[in-house]
Formats: structure tokens, sequence, C-alpha cells
């Protein structure tokens, strides 16, 4: 699977485009707000290619790509 391809399989896993306010990332994680938690299919993301594990944190759903990945997949 390639990285745009695992951006849209992050954005149906959160719930679709709706359920998110904001995307940021920072060196490891991809940082996102969401509407609905509850709405977060968490299964579906920690399985993901290329996810090393994912939580919330401070009311952001971190998902972690690490070094390199996230901003391709952030793109």
């Amino acid at each position: 699977m390639n990285n745009t391809e695992i951006a849209k399989k992050v954005i149906e896993a959160l719930g679709g485009r709706e359920n998110v306010n904001s995307v940021a990332h920072c060196a490891t994680r991809l940082r996102v707000m969401v509407k609905d938690e509850g709405k977060i299919d968490k299964n579906t993301v920690e399985n993901l290619e290329k996810v090393q594990g994912a939580f919330f944190n401070s009311g952001q759903y971190q998902i972690i790509f690490g070094t390199g990945t996230v901003n391709k997949i952030y793109d």
C-alpha cells in the first residue's frame, strides 16, 4: 500500500473527513483533533501498514508512523 492509500484508510478509520477538526504532525506522529472519539475505529488504525501505534493524549489522537514516514502520510 502506498502512502496516499494509507492516508485514505486513516481518514476512513477516523470516521471520515467530517469527524476531523484538524491534522498536524511532529517528527514521528500524526496528531489529529476529532469531533467524536467514538467514531474512530482504533483497531483498524492500529493495524494499518506503517502504523507503529496510536493513542489519545491531551485531546489529540496520535498515530505513530516514525521519522521520515509521518510527513509523507501527512502530505
